[in-house]
């Protein structure tokens, strides 16, 4: 039979085992509390890098919308982007962990077309310089004029309330 000193020591032990299991869940706990409430960036600081060849260019939002709220629009920035080239557009996490959509706007209307990726399911979109013509008798490809990236995002009201944005992202290819 183990003395009461004995006992007494591997009581103490397994109280102090309690505790410390007690204070890494808690502390596990509140940091995960923090970790998936912590705010994100504000729609419009949010850009979205687009390169045509050997320049890259971070792209601020065109538009930042509150639904049912007329909103300003900006400039367009241009990139260059060769009849036989390619635009690659990259997306940050906060607009990739959302579904997001790209528009492809061409010089002849009917080559126009648009994607749309879920949550986590693409960064980047590569858009054609110029695409097969559409029109059997045309010979003339389709230039890429402009693309656009609309995504939902959630930022702050004047009043400092969450609400969603839909925020679009626009470059015109030269």
């Amino acid at each position: 039979m183990a003395s009461r000193k004995t006992r007494r020591k591997n009581l103490i032990q397994l109280l102090s085992l309690v505790i410390a299991v007690v204070v890494v869940v808690l502390c596990s706990i509140a940091f995960q509390s923090w970790w998936n409430n912590r705010p994100g960036p504000e729609p419009n600081t949010v850009t979205i890098t687009v390169s045509s060849g050997d320049v890259s260019q971070d792209i601020t939002p065109f538009s930042v919308c509150e639904p049912g709220v007329p909103c300003d629009e900006n400039e367009v920035p241009s990139i260059a982007v060769d009849k036989d080239g390619e635009l690659k557009i990259s997306v940050p996490k906060e607009v990739s962990d959302h579904d997001w959509s790209l528009l492809k706007i061409y010089d002849d209307p009917a080559a126009n077309d648009q994607s749309f990726f879920g949550a986590n399911e693409a960064t980047e979109a590569t858009v054609a310089g110029s695409v097969d013509p559409v029109r059997k008798k045309d010979d003339k490809r389709p230039r890429l004029v402009v693309a656009e990236v609309t995504s939902v995002l959630i930022g702050h009201d004047d009043q400092g309330v969450e609400t969603p944005y839909t925020v679009t992202w626009s470059v015109s290819a030269k």
